[in-house]
């Protein structure tokens, strides 16, 4: 990774506070100023994984008008924030037949289905999930690694974890998902396991998550206007300082 892009191997516009998005925005400006040509650009995009980020870079690159890379950032953005809002969704449908004690078989269903085409085998998938069950009892998974899932985890992997947490829950009890808490890096999934955990009712539960969801998703749109912007104005060769008072025109603390 480029020297000065400090969040980019890190970068996921749902959990990146407002002021380090605008801190990456700023330090590629800081790099196009220095190399003085779109090679900056190309480095950056090497190692750019975030998908609204990279085309992002792309179009600060490009030679397209700014009404057409508008356009574009608008679909990418509608086309990612369906996505994460769905698996925002299985996670809080998971918590909900957590807190009822639903059947996992049911859940399961609920779960593949929020795809609308099949994404999974659903009899492979739950004798996948008893197996991790025994090799998780066996000692032979470490449960402070195994439940890193987030909504950039893909369709099948993301199912299969969050039955293995139904599945734990009707064995062990909802206080034996506290065992995975430390193994926990989005926070939108450990605050699900929190409030099964707590024993909390599931309409309390769907409306806390539901309230969560929208918030971040508000936020992450946020994130990606003022990512727009920025990247706009180094295609436009903005001066540096005017997209530093462009992106604090965006934050709360600048």
């Amino acid at each position: 990774m480029s020297e000065t892009s400090p969040v980019q191997t890190s970068l996921d516009l749902v959990t990146i506070p407002p002021a380090g998005y605008a801190a990456y925005w700023l330090s590629v400006k800081r790099l196009m100023d220095k190399k003085r040509g779109p090679e900056a650009l190309a480095d950056e995009l090497q190692f750019s994984t975030e998908p609204y980020t990279k085309l992002l870079l792309q179009a600060a690159a490009s030679t397209l008008d700014d009404e057409t890379l508008r356009r574009m950032a608008r679909n990418k953005a509608l086309t990612l924030a369906r996505d994460f809002r769905r698996k925002f969704r299985l996670i809080r449908q998971t918590a909900c037949a957590m807190a009822t004690g639903e059947n996992p078989a049911k859940t399961l269903i609920t779960l593949s289905g929020a795809f609308g085409m099949p994404v999974l085998d659903e009899a492979r998938t739950m004798e996948q999930a008893q197996g991790l069950i025994e090799t998780m009892r066996a000692g032979d998974l470490d449960p402070a690694v195994f439940p890193d899932i987030s909504h950039l985890t893909r369709p099948e992997e993301l199912i299969l974890k969050l039955i293995f947490f139904v599945l734990w829950a009707r064995r062990q009890g909802k206080t034996g998902l506290q065992a995975f808490l430390p193994g926990v890096s989005f926070p939108y999934l450990g605050d699900a396991l929190r409030l099964c955990i707590d024993g909390l009712e599931e309409p309390f539960i769907r409306r806390r998550l539901d309230a969560q969801a929208s918030e971040l998703l508000i936020e992450a749109s946020h994130k990606m206007r003022m990512g727009l912007e920025l990247a706009l104005a180094i295609k436009n060769r903005k001066p540096y300082d005017d997209l530093l008072a462009m992106a604090r025109s965006f934050l709360l603390d600048m």
